[in-house]
């Protein structure tokens, strides 16, 4: 015998301890039946197949469920299925030409979120690798943020407007937009790159390994302690590349002999 579905909508999350609560009609009266969403456990389909990724539930998602009872003759809902949310197709559809939003920083066990001021809606904060995170305080002020990933609605995250980064991000930054050759120190050979920090920045990065670099590290042109000079080839809030100038250092090898 198949089990019976009920649908229902989301009116309150307890993202620490990982509970919905839902509201759903049954016999003409409003009732109200909890639900795990842990995140850990996959998302159920009507054919009790696990879901390739668990959808992250929001309020005002619109689901359907089974009834069932606990050890403890308590009833919860199981096999929760999303099936849409209209609150969340509105702000994709303002974020389409006008995205930008209020909300507040929340954090929930080491990860942060954002929740919209207006509809309650939490949608996960994205902190890039130079970013500081933010310290959460209950008298902050909303903070503005727009909505990436606006094309898949499960994989939606927040991104705040105003960044604080880590001290030498800007520095590096308008090195790399120079695109001039910069000091750099080696701190570290392996086999899997030379690791330095830009002298100016105090930035760390790496030097990939290639076979044009090998003959300067074995004879000690490249070693730990050496300053080299370096360019910025790429760089971004999560990432920095940057390559051996060998014109550069052949000038300075040059120089250094005369």
């Amino acid at each position: 015998m198949s089990e019976k579905y009920f649908r229902g909508k989301i009116v309150s999350i307890n993202n620490d301890k990982k509970r919905a609560t839902i509201e759903y009609v049954n016999e003409n009266k409003i009732r109200s039946i909890v639900a795990s969403i842990d995140q850990d456990q996959p998302n159920k389909k009507t054919d009790k197949k696990p879901a390739a990724k668990a959808h992250r539930f929001l309020i005002g998602d619109q689901v359907k469920f089974v009834i069932k009872k606990s050890s403890s003759n308590q009833f919860f809902a199981d096999h929760l299925v999303y099936e849409f949310n209209n609150g969340l197709d509105v702000l994709i559809n303002k974020a389409k030409t006008e995205n930008r939003f209020l909300g507040y920083v929340k954090k929930v066990e080491e990860d942060y979120f954002i929740k919209e001021i207006d509809s309650y809606f939490f949608f996960p904060m994205r902190i890039s690798k130079f970013e500081i995170a933010p310290e959460i305080n209950e008298n902050d002020k909303p903070v503005y943020f727009k909505l990436t990933q606006l094309e898949n609605p499960e994989k939606i995250s927040a991104a705040l407007y105003n960044h604080q980064y880590i001290p030498g991000f800007s520095a590096a930054m308008k090195q790399y937009k120079k695109e001039e050759p910069i000091t750099a120190s080696v701190e570290r050979i392996s086999p899997h790159g030379i690791f330095v920090e830009l002298v100016d920045s105090k930035m760390k990065a790496k030097i990939n390994r290639v076979d044009s670099l090998e003959p300067l590290i074995e004879n000690e042109t490249i070693k730990v302690g050496a300053e080299i000079q370096v360019i910025i080839r790429h760089m971004n809030a999560d990432r920095i590349v940057i390559e051996y100038s060998e014109a550069e250092n052949t000038e300075v090898s040059t120089d250094s002999k005369d």
